[in-house]
């Protein structure tokens, strides 16, 4: 068992990301001054309205807001000019960094301001990627306007990939450095806010800062899960490890919270990746007609009978835990023993445990497919109402029977709920 002081577990209540689109314009709000047509930048300032829409709501789909003006840098120097420019202005103006929009309730909007299309970098062919493979420490230098999929396809070729990865890879590697940045791997290495060792950041007066734990330490852990208050992050030094090939993927299903979340904690308490799992997640179902949303490319038609049965003899929640075991070629011959004597502890119903042997950037990038599906389907670009929550150990089973079994079934909420359970410590 976990300690109770050194454990908690992290609910997530969707999945999110947007995508954007640009044309550029040159026509000046009356909001913004007029000095502004003077500096070179101003022909990278958009105001049509295929940029406009592009930026006038975000994945929550829950509000809309009509900026000034979209800005397309071409290096994030063009960034600190416009930050620059407005902190020295005498009619200043908010500026807003936006990536693939992956906030909410509006984070990224700018009323009246600009938004700083962080993409336009990674169009303009911007070279902000570096991977050093020698010496104890091998890392990748991203830009803060990259995907992770890429980051993490670059570093693939390396035999290394970043230390932990949110579920979502379309996401920014700024937009995630901005809040926290939380997926399976995060009990064992901590969020990727705790895996970076630098950072160039954008200050509010426009100044380019370089700093790390031992240089402008307060702006660097000011700016990691900062929200963007603390300046604008364009580039990242991100911690690498060995990378694997394949990954053994685990569901089991359970209809004890408690079993759950006991055998939750015993596997993230387990220190050595080459006995335990090297990811660890888990879902609660909160009813039969919620099965089938589960099935992904993952079970089969079988499966999901057999799991929809339990659900509806249950007459309540469901539990889902996920875990993977990633390995290569030299691994493969104990991945095997390792993963039969992990389920040998675990308190699983009965005939339902399955396992599936992906390539690991399948199962890492998984929730791409998920989102293909969806697009086809139409619902994707939808409302998505959303919160996260840390939840101490000590509580998780009274928020089980008060949340999920009581305002959430009484009500017949519909979407997805996703456990991690964490390391305090971490």
């Amino acid at each position: 068992m976990a300690n109770p002081k050194q454990s908690a577990i992290f609910l997530h209540f969707t999945i999110l990301t947007t995508l954007t689109s640009f044309v550029l314009a040159l026509v000046l709000p009356e909001s913004l001054p007029s000095e502004l047509q003077a500096l070179e930048i101003f022909t990278e300032l958009a105001t049509d309205p295929v940029s406009m829409s592009s930026v006038a709501t975000d994945f929550g789909n829950l509000s809309t807001s009509v900026p000034a003006a979209v800005f397309y840098p071409s290096s994030p120097k063009d960034i600190a000019k416009l930050i620059h420019f407005s902190y020295t202005s005498t009619k200043p103006f908010t500026v807003s960094p936006r990536g693939v929009g992956h906030s909410i309730n509006g984070q990224t909007f700018a009323p009246d301001g600009i938004i700083v299309n962080m993409l336009s970098l990674s169009h303009k062919h911007y070279d902000g990627s570096t991977i050093v493979t020698e010496g104890p420490f091998p890392y990748a230098d991203a830009g803060g306007e990259q995907h992770w999929i890429d980051v993490l396809n670059a570093t693939l070729k390396h035999g290394l990939m970043p230390r932990i990865l949110t579920d979502y890879l379309c996401a920014t590697v700024g937009g995630t450095l901005s809040n926290a940045g939380i997926g399976g791997q995060a009990f064992r290495q901590g969020p990727q806010i705790s895996n970076v060792y630098e950072l160039d950041v954008i200050t509010g007066t426009g100044e380019i800062v370089t700093c790390s734990r031992d240089r402008e330490p307060d702006l660097f852990y000011g700016a990691l899960g900062g929200l963007g208050q603390f300046g604008v992050i364009t580039r990242a030094r991100i911690a690498l490890e060995p990378a694997k090939k394949m990954a053994r993927w685990v569901r089991l299903i359970y209809t004890d919270v408690k079993l759950f979340t006991s055998d939750q904690e015993k596997l993230i308490s387990i220190e050595k990746s080459s006995s335990g799992f090297d990811y660890v997640e888990g879902q609660v179902i909160l009813s039969e007609a919620q099965v089938p949303g589960i099935k992904s490319s993952f079970f089969s038609d079988s499966d999901i009978e057999k799991i929809t049965r339990l659900a509806a003899q249950n007459q309540g929640p469901i539990y889902l835990l996920e875990g993977a075991a990633y390995y290569d070629d030299i691994t493969a011959t104990i991945v095997d023993g390792n993963v039969k004597s992990l389920l040998e502890q675990l308190n699983y119903e009965s005939c339902l445990a399955f396992s599936r042997d992906v390539p690991l950037v399948d199962f890492l990038d998984r929730v791409h497919y998920e989102e293909t599906v969806l697009r086809s389907l139409g619902l994707w670009l939808v409302p998505h109402p959303w919160l996260n929550l840390f939840v101490p150990q000590s509580k998780i089973l009274d928020f089980d029977s008060r949340i999920f079994k009581g305002i959430l079934k009484e009500n017949k909420a519909a979407g997805l709920i996703l456990i991690y359970p964490l390391n305090r410590r971490k």
